[in-house]
């Protein structure tokens, strides 16, 4: 950096004060979103030095995600998605989950900077600050520079300022919006990637699960792994009256059995060794809203005893506890087995079956709706970090077309944020994408050659391949559960009901 482009930094930082009087009284004239934007976007570039990418990051409701609007340079075309972060594992969502800002020099020698979110706007150096609204952080403000270095601690107090003044405006734009949408509004509201589509049968779902969610009626959700169960399972309980309640999530199948009970209904104090204090179960914790019980058939079947009477008379009792509490929640259940078989073969209740299966909705798989590839696979690159330049090659589309899709919604995303972190176009050409098969893998697809393989034997296909990708490494940020959007204990537990080794993929790593 020359000496004057620092004097000339320095001058603008000095009036700094001023301009953002002038932009608190902009803001708060704009009493919504959009308009705040557009001040923002108009204004920002007249005292901020480092301008070469500025960006605003709010979260969303369901805590996840984090959505970017994209201020200086303006967005050549506004009218598609924004693109969407997740807060768990990204920079910008670190700042957020520990509300400190946060300066990198140089973004090719820091260690967080594994996705491009950065570099491919040839952005060298950044910074990102937390948007506090009435003491929570909602979001952050992100600025970036294409020269290392110019980033720092002055830079930071600068758009912490910012973030201070942007605030206190979205406190007031949030509190002037309408209570209530419009019902056509509603229908259109966005929804996860996993829930896009446009075919008649994934419409005819979605038709079906609004419907159900006006009632409080238990609701059993099926469907292959990856095709978007919890999605949609968070899909019913925002659209029912109880959105404004907790949402809790039980993955039944990371817990041991002989923590299940306790962890769904609570235990008292002294109900066993370690129990030195009384502890609320996740029912509890999801009184008034919703519970949703991921992988149902998981189950141990003395606790799916107590499951039904929960669903029956809703009360239950702490574990050490004489007290019955009532259970004032809708269930909502997920499974990617037959439970219908699994009853039959005696391993899971036929009575909490049917009482599950009130309203059986089946996620469809993605072979059986290919029209939605298109749709899925840009609603996934438009929540790509801060590239909304994305997309894939005619001849990548060719491939992706023509793949059998054994891991669903989960695998396409998958493919596609791995394409966008090892390749630097804006062009995706999925390069190794089908990966080649194995020796292992082709005996498979022999052995299956008499018909369409079963759904247990595409989950360990499609495993095998992740384990192949990591080299056999399950945990980390470059590990096969992230990959897979699981949780390192489920995947072990899927592996180990699969009959599937991390072994023989890093003995090929070996190699």
């Amino acid at each position: 950096m020359t000496r004057g482009t620092i004097s000339a930094e320095s001058g603008q930082r000095s009036s700094a004060p001023r301009s953002l009087h002038n932009l608190q009284n902009l803001l708060y004239r704009r009493l919504d979103l959009k308009q705040l934007l557009e001040v923002l976007a108009s204004e920002l570039a007249a005292f901020l030095p480092v301008k070469d990418r500025v960006s605003i990051a709010l979260l969303e409701p369901d805590g996840e995600w984090l959505r970017v609007h994209r201020l200086l340079p303006p967005p050549e075309d506004t009218r598609g998605a924004l693109p969407r972060v997740r807060v768990e594992g990204t920079p910008v969502g670190m700042v957020v989950r520990d509300g400190v800002g946060r300066v990198v020099s140089d973004t090719r020698a820091d260690p967080m900077i594994t996705f491009g979110q950065a570099s491919h706007d040839g952005i060298r150096s950044t910074i990102s600050v937390p948007i506090r609204v009435d003491g929570r952080v909602v979001g952050a403000m992100n600025a970036g520079s294409r020269t290392p270095g110019t980033c720092d601690a002055d830079m930071l107090r600068l758009l912490s300022a910012v973030a201070a003044v942007v605030g206190p405006a979205l406190l007031a734009a949030e509190q002037s919006a309408p209570a209530t949408r419009a019902p056509a509004a509603e229908e259109e509201a966005e929804r996860p990637a996993g829930l896009i589509g446009q075919s008649a049968a994934f419409r005819t779902l979605l038709g079906t699960a609004r419907r159900a969610a006006k009632s409080d009626a238990d609701v059993l959700i099926t469907g292959e792994t990856g095709v978007g169960k919890t999605a949609l399972a968070r899909a019913i309980h925002g659209w029912s009256a109880r959105r404004g309640s907790p949402f809790v999530t039980v993955h039944l199948a990371d817990l041991t059995p002989t923590l299940i009970e306790s962890e769904l209904f609570g235990h008292e104090r002294g109900a066993f060794t370690g129990a030195s204090t009384g502890r609320a179960g996740r029912f509890e914790s999801a009184t008034g809203g919703t519970i949703f019980l991921d992988e149902v058939g998981e189950t141990p079947l003395p606790i799916q005893a107590k499951l039904l009477r929960v669903l029956q008379d809703r009360s239950f009792e702490r574990v050490g506890g004489v007290r019955t509490l009532r259970a004032d929640v809708r269930v909502i259940a997920a499974t990617s087995r037959d439970l219908r078989a699994a009853s039959q073969r005696g391993e899971f209740r036929e009575d909490l079956y049917y009482r599950l299966n009130v309203v059986p909705l089946v996620v469809p798989s993605l072979r059986e709706r290919p029209d939605d590839l298109e749709l899925l696979a840009d609603g996934i690159l438009a929540g790509i970090g801060d590239r909304p330049e994305l997309r894939i090659a005619p001849a990548a589309w060719a491939r992706l077309r023509a793949h059998g899709w054994p891991g669903n919604v989960r695998e396409l995303e998958s493919v596609l944020r791995r394409a966008a972190i090892l390749e630097e176009g804006p062009e995706l050409q999925l390069d190794g994408f089908p990966e080649h098969q194995t020796a292992e893998q082709k005996a498979h697809d022999a052995d299956d050659a008499g018909g369409w393989p079963t759904l247990e034997e595409h989950e360990r296909r499609y495993v095998r391949r992740v384990l192949a990708l990591t080299v056999g490494v399950i945990e980390g940020p470059n590990g096969a559960a992230h990959l897979l959007g699981l949780h390192p204990s489920t995947l072990r537990s899927l592996m180990k009901r699969l009959g599937v080794s991390a072994n023989a993929a890093r003995e090929r790593g070996r190699r």
